[in-house]
């Protein structure tokens, strides 16, 4: 991050902390369009419109946007935060359009399939967890808990620190057993 960048980000935190929301939308625009490389700034300000200003018009002109740059660039790091952007557990997407939002995460899917064979297997379990948000979301649990699984085999076979590994198997282990708990919940029902 340059000295420029690192200044526009300055002013936008001392907006957002100020809650001065007309001087933080008007930096991150100047931010977005000055620094459109700039992941943290499209997270920042998707977070800031659907968060904290509860702006869902907004918000979803700039998910548009946000999912496009990530399949152009082709970077796993565009792609995985906007596919979290599109499925955070913690939002409330009723106010989006669910057939759109399916159609932008299948995209992104076939994206992040495409670049995550070549990628290490650390990188793959984030990629599954990634997708499985999408899948469970959209009824297709049986999928949801094998990419789970499959991500939690990847970590388990990966020789990281103790202190890295636990936490992330332990989030992993987290969503397989609320989704296999959702599918047996819904097994029961039918």
């Amino acid at each position: 991050m340059d000295a420029a960048e690192q200044s526009l980000i300055g002013r936008i935190w001392a907006a957002i902390e100020a809650k001065d929301w007309k001087t933080t939308i008007s930096a991150l625009e100047d931010g977005v369009s000055v620094t459109p490389e700039s992941l943290y700034v499209f997270e920042l300000y998707a977070d800031t419109l659907l968060d904290e200003l509860q702006n869902m018009e907004a918000g979803w002109l700039l998910l548009r946007k946000f999912v496009r740059l990530a399949i152009e660039k082709d970077s796993k790091d565009w792609l995985l935060a906007a596919m979290n952007q599109l499925f955070d557990s913690s939002r409330d997407y009723s106010r989006f359009p669910s057939g759109e939002r399916l159609s932008m995460g299948k995209e992104l899917s076939w994206h992040i399939l495409t670049l995550c064979q070549q990628e290490d297997a650390h990188s793959r379990a984030e990629y599954y967890e990634a997708m499985a948000h999408f899948f469970h979301e959209f009824g297709n649990n049986d999928l949801a808990v094998d990419l789970v699984q499959m991500a939690v085999t990847l970590l388990e076979g990966l020789s990281l620190k103790e202190e890295v590994q636990q936490p992330l198997l332990a989030q992993l282990l987290k969503r397989l057993a609320e989704y296999k708990c959702h599918k047996a919940v819904r097994a029961a029902l039918l």
